[in-house]
This record gives C-alpha cells, structure tokens and sequence, in this order.
C-alpha cells in the first residue's frame, strides 16, 4: 500500500485541501482535474481535484472544498495525522493514522 501520514495543518483543517508531500508525489496522477476521495476506509466519497499549480515545486495540492473541510473538523483536530492512501490513480483514501505500539 502507497500510504503517508499527513500532518493536518492549521490551513488544510480550515480550508478543506492538503499537499501531498514531495516523496509520494510520484503516486498521484500527473494530469490536473478531478478525483475521487474516499473520507474514511469505509466512508462516503466525494469530488476533489488535484492542483498542480498552487504548490512552487508542482507537487499535487488536493483540493476537498467545504466537504473534506467539514470531515477534518468533525474527525480531527488540528496538527492531528491523517493517513493518506494513494494506492489507485482513481480514488484517494483518507483515514485516521493508526498507531503502532
């Protein structure tokens, strides 16, 4: 499986996007547009986008909107990790990181 942990900053929390860190970016599609996001493993999906343009290096923004926006706040808190799993070029899966003890 293609999964980071994604720090949820203060911005991603409130504004309903997040980067995709420069070491995964290579598993994210390289075309701009829409894509599918998946809040929790089971969860219901929504329409995103990837933005390749926001970021200066061009790595994948991950654009959500007020529903991924709305997640984080009912799910998470600020600075909270957030599993990203980018294992299919179709759907981009989000759940809470597991811990290992």
């Amino acid at each position: 499986m293609t999964i980071f942990n994604l720090t949820l900053q203060e911005t991603y929390f409130k504004q309903g996007f997040f980067n995709v860190i420069v070491d995964f970016d290579r598993f994210v599609r390289a075309e701009e547009g829409p894509i599918r996001l998946r809040l929790g493993r089971n969860g219901r999906e929504i329409q995103g986008s990837i933005n390749r343009h926001a970021n200066n290096n061009g790595t994948a923004r991950i654009m959500g909107g007020a529903d991924l926006r709305n997640w984080f706040q009912s799910q998470f808190e600020p600075l909270d990790t957030v599993a990203v799993d980018l294992s299919t070029k179709d759907i981009i899966i989000l759940d809470k990181a597991t811990t290992t003890a």
